[in-house]
């Protein structure tokens, strides 16, 4: 009950005090009170900033979901490297929209053309399963 509740914030203060740290205030949280919806299927493909490097943006493929968040894999990785992007994250985009704003579309590991071309990959088998 409320006895409970107050005991833990008094823990809370008391550890923010001893760390010499400051809790983030509400106001800079902006999460939408309804998580955006996920449409996404399993083994679509789209671009996405590689979370090793993110100044390369290289094709990945949905490899699992889970509510609100995409689990994505860069194709030509393992399971190793498998990582989680919201649906609404600036971090994915649809195929061509690297090549449409000029930026330089990394090919998948193991490819050794760097061509800066989506159609390239959009037109091979593997990549066309949406």
């Amino acid at each position: 009950g409320k006895k409970k509740i107050l005991q833990k914030l008094n823990y809370w203060e008391k550890y923010l005090k001893e760390k010499g740290a400051v809790a983030a205030p509400s106001h800079c949280f902006r999460q939408s009170t309804a998580p955006p919806v996920n449409e996404f299927k399993a083994g679509m493909k789209l671009e996405a900033q590689d979370p090793r490097n993110t100044t390369s943006t290289c094709i990945a493929t949905v490899v699992g979901l889970t509510g609100s968040r995409l689990r994505l894999r860069l194709d030509g990785s393992d399971n190793k490297n498998d990582f989680w992007r919201l649906v609404d994250s600036s971090e994915i985009q649809p195929i061509g929209n690297c090549e449409k704003n000029g930026g330089m579309l990394q090919p998948p590991l193991g490819e050794k053309d760097n061509k800066n071309d989506s159609a390239l990959f959009s037109k091979s088998p593997s990549y066309n399963d949406f």
